[in-house]
């Protein structure tokens, strides 16, 4: 609160159960936090930020890339004619560099896949039939790959299936979140805009029954000179995954460790 302008960059542990080709149980995750930042200021610098990084990727490591795209493009050669990617790894940079991220809330989204090909003829294994529900990896690869085919960032979730300290809509129903997805990979980014308002905090932690003296500290950066702010967490290990075009996470890290494998 005293510095305005954080970051943070380091191992983030998740104990999910997850074994795919885009999870980790150990990753590493850059944090920005930015005072007086509305959810609208987080998506910019969210999106100048992944930009940034691949742009300099592109102007000074262009020999690697030319590597990697070569490689991919022998992978994708693997793959039955309607999973290949329409873009190679370069152009596939370039155009996410060169275009603005589509911008679109939840309730757009759940509209789009409920009325998709692909929830009508149930090639969905989660279908999507109501608003409020968790959006899984398949939707998200849907929104990016077929439907909009770049970038996109999903605004305004329900606050049911969102955290506490999330900033709570007027609507009474959702909050000031954002999800980047990116092809390939899915989510990205996720972040909000912080709930600064120590009564609604409250609020809402009494509706997730959770205890005010285990996080006390955390209300007293509420109690004691707050004010409007932002941040979002970006995985490392998904954006070199995404830059690179390597199929699976753990070959962008150098000791993976996922359920049941931690070899150091």
């Amino acid at each position: 609160m005293a510095q305005g302008l954080i970051y943070t960059f380091g191992p983030t542990f998740r104990a999910e159960k997850s074994k795919t080709r885009r999870h980790l149980s150990e990753f590493w995750m850059i944090e920005p936090e930015m005072a007086f930042y509305d959810l609208e200021d987080n998506m910019n610098l969210a999106e100048e930020f992944i930009k940034y990084i691949i742009r300099y990727a592109l102007e000074n490591n262009p020999e690697d890339l030319e590597f990697l795209a070569s490689r991919l493009t022998e992978e994708e050669k693997q793959k039955p004619q309607n999973e290949r990617s329409e873009m190679g790894l370069i152009e596939r940079l370039e155009f996410v560099v060169n275009n603005n991220f589509e911008r679109i809330n939840y309730t757009e989204v759940i509209e789009i896949l409920k009325n998709s090909n692909y929830n009508k003829k149930k090639k969905f294994q989660f279908l999507i039939d109501k608003w409020g529900v968790d959006l899984q990896s398949e939707h998200e690869r849907y929104l990016v790959e077929k439907h909009f085919k770049k970038p996109v960032i999903i605004t305004n979730y329900p606050k049911e299936i969102k955290a506490f300290y999330m900033r709570q809509n007027d609507d009474g129903k959702t909050v000031a979140a954002m999800d980047i997805l990116a092809p390939g990979i899915g989510e990205i980014v996720g972040g909000s805009q912080r709930e600064e308002r120590l009564d609604r905090l409250e609020e809402r932690m009494k509706e997730m029954n959770i205890p005010f003296e285990e996080l006390s500290w955390y209300l007293d950066t509420r109690k004691f000179g707050t004010y409007p702010h932002a941040g979002f967490g970006l995985g490392f290990e998904r954006l070199v995954q995404f830059v690179t075009g390597m199929a699976n996470i753990r070959d962008v890290i150098p000791f993976p460790r996922y359920p049941k494998n931690a070899d150091f």
